[in-house]
């Protein structure tokens, strides 16, 4: 059996996705800050980075917030 994470992460569209590379990480990040979604696993396969704080998982607001710092700090604009 497998979570809705990692059934929404193997899916087609989300690998196509992951695939775009490093142009898509903006787009995720604006998607991020209007609503914390599940893309955390498509930027750390993207970005080869995990921002997150072992503190912060399972927090969606959290991660989102660690993944949008992270994106300011690396010089992403959205």
């Amino acid at each position: 059996m497998l979570s809705f994470v990692t059934q929404k992460s193997i899916h087609q569209a989300y690998q196509r996705i992951i695939g775009m590379g490093p142009p898509v990480v903006p787009l995720i990040l604006r998607d991020l800050e209007q609503k914390p979604d599940h893309w955390f696993w498509a930027l750390r396969a993207i970005t080869g980075d995990n921002p997150v704080k072992p503190e912060q998982r399972g927090r969606m607001k959290q991660m989102a917030q660690a993944w949008i710092q992270w994106g300011k700090e690396h010089g992403y604009e959205w």
